[in-house]
């Protein structure tokens, strides 16, 4: 229900403060009841195995109010170890063959196997609690001595913070990844708006309304191969292609950009010398290509039917300069060799040059917003401002998901400690212990469930999420089509580990257990009255 409430609100709080508009209010009521079958067959479960736990107590000592040492079960460290020690080298070999799913069995078997190990890795920590103060080795001991409930809520919180490791550094490591293979479309600070066919008037005098006194240029543009095209007979839709040196696979936003030294300016972000006087001479300036024979390029009109490519004009010769720079536009057409080709020319876009005005992000979404007047596309207003996207958010919910866990399952082991240690504190009060002892015996629990459990569930998630990341980040090189198309080369696997989420889950966790135990915790310690007699 309260999820459900919070889904009603969260619609009209994202369009207020994010300018968010998300989609129509509708409950899947079919997933609902099966999460809430879920929850409830997991409450069970949960309560199972204290209960049999429960049933195989000594009457008499439950009783007198003893508990009996809870021992773990022989073999099972040595099967938790060999199957981590299995988890690992799938994690590490498996993933060429398998991919993602090699990491997951990987990490499901290093889980298992750290859940089998934990009682023993509760009991041995108990063993090395001499050297803690007071305190803290009571707290560890107690909780090495009931290991049947500190040993649960350890497993419990490993296995939360070591899937939300997996998760931080697969989610760390594919951002890391679109930073570095990032390319900006334009230059930085320029705009580009994309009207409908035949409404490019109107809408860049809608622009000069919204943003008076910015120049917007427009941007005639000669079809290429990947344009629209809107008529039942694709003859009618020829497309323009110019040949190119040799170069690599590219981009394109715009195809083939029919103007002069204006248009240039804004496609490059500067004032190219070599590339305007190219121009003024009526050449065509051919990007992303290496060096042309000749100095000419091949202008080829041409439209694809029924699979086939049928050629409608090819013209030779035609002067041309190579520029290895990609403003990601197919070539840069002066107006003379454009009415060579043929084809009508068609305003694509309308562009800001950054040297005339740079379209801040308000801006921009009121641009957005006159756009959607002309047509139902949303992309249609695009700003150059490199890469934008941020794995903080992602981080940041993992990291307080990890923490309500962590800490939700502490502050349970805590309480329950709290109610099995009453005798202890009672006879710490009978041989002169101090008011506070109670207190600092309930943080060192706190801190010793919280701390083993965390940091055991970091070790058990790195190796798994460094697994992921390789098969998420790895990318292969294609070579060479047979049709020429040049090959792509590929890079290893991105690595980016979150130590920031990491730390704050390993020792900010455990220090808001202690804090919150301090500060929930009675202070004094009980005292005991038995009749005389």
């Amino acid at each position: 229900l309260l999820g459900l409430l919070a889904a009603a609100l969260a619609k009209p709080l994202s369009r207020t403060l994010l300018g968010v508009v998300l989609g129509p209010y509708e409950v899947p009521w079919t997933l609902v009841a099966v999460t809430m079958l879920l929850g409830a067959g997991s409450g069970v479960l949960a309560a199972l195995v204290p209960a049999v736990q429960a049933a195989r107590m000594d009457v008499v000592a439950a009783l007198a109010g003893r508990r009996d040492a809870g021992r773990a079960r022989r073999g099972w460290p040595v099967a938790g170890a060999v199957l981590v020690l299995l988890g690992v080298a799938v994690c590490l070999f498996g993933t060429t063959p398998l991919h993602e799913f090699g990491a997951a069995l990987g990490a499901a078997a290093i889980v298992i196997g750290c859940v089998m190990a934990t009682p023993w890795l509760v009991g041995a920590a108990g063993r090395v609690a001499r050297w803690l103060p007071l305190p803290l080795r009571l707290a560890v001991r107690d909780g090495a001595r009931n290991r049947g409930r500190a040993a649960p809520v350890v497993a419990a919180i490993m296995a939360a913070v070591a899937g939300i490791t997996v998760f931080a550094i697969g989610v760390a490591s594919d951002a890391r990844q679109e930073r570095a293979e990032y390319e900006p479309r334009l230059p930085m600070g320029t705009a580009l708006v994309r009207p409908p066919a035949g409404r490019a008037d109107a809408v860049s005098a809608a622009i000069g309304r919204e943003l008076p006194g910015v120049p917007v240029v427009p941007l005639r543009t000669l079809p290429g191969e990947g344009s629209e095209c809107d008529q039942a007979d694709t003859a009618k839709c020829p497309s323009v292609g110019f040949a190119a040196g040799p170069s690599r696979s590219r981009t394109i936003v715009l195809d083939n950009v029919v103007g002069g030294a204006r248009e240039a300016r804004l496609l490059l972000g500067r004032d190219d010398p070599a590339v305007t006087a190219a121009l003024a001479a009526g050449k065509v300036v051919v990007f992303g290509s290496g060096p042309l024979p000749g100095g000419t390029t091949t202008l080829t009109v041409s439209y694809w039917k029924d699979d086939q490519q049928h050629t409608v004009r090819t013209v030779r010769g035609v002067p041309a300069l190579a520029v290895r720079e990609d403003p990601h536009v197919q070539a840069l057409v002066p107006p003379s060799a454009a009415a060579r080709a043929g084809v009508p020319v068609r305003t694509e876009a309308l562009g800001i040059d950054r040297a005339d005005h740079r379209v801040t992000k308000a801006e921009q979404s009121r641009l957005t917003e006159v756009l959607a007047g002309f047509t139902d596309n949303d992309d249609g207003v695009y700003v150059e401002r490199g890469h934008v996207g941020s794995p903080s958010p992602m981080l940041f919910a993992l990291a307080i998901a990890g923490a309500v866990l962590a800490f939700g399952g502490t502050m349970i082991a805590t309480g329950l400690a709290a109610a099995d240690a009453r005798p202890d504190l009672a006879t710490l009060a009978a041989i002169g212990a101090r008011p506070r002892t109670g207190r600092l015996l309930a943080m060192g629990q706190a801190g010793f469930v919280a701390v083993l459990g965390c940091w055991l569930g970091i070790a058990a998630g790195f190796v798994p999420g460094v697994a992921v990341a390789r098969p998420l980040t790895a990318v292969a090189t294609v070579p060479a089509g047979p049709d020429g198309s040049p090959a792509v080369p590929g890079h290893g696997p991105t690595l980016d580990v979150p130590w920031p989420l990491l730390l704050a889950v390993g020792v900010a966790v455990p220090l808001l257990a202690v804090v919150a135990a301090a500060l929930f915790t009675r202070r004094g310690l009980p005292l005991t009255h038995r009749p005389a007699g």
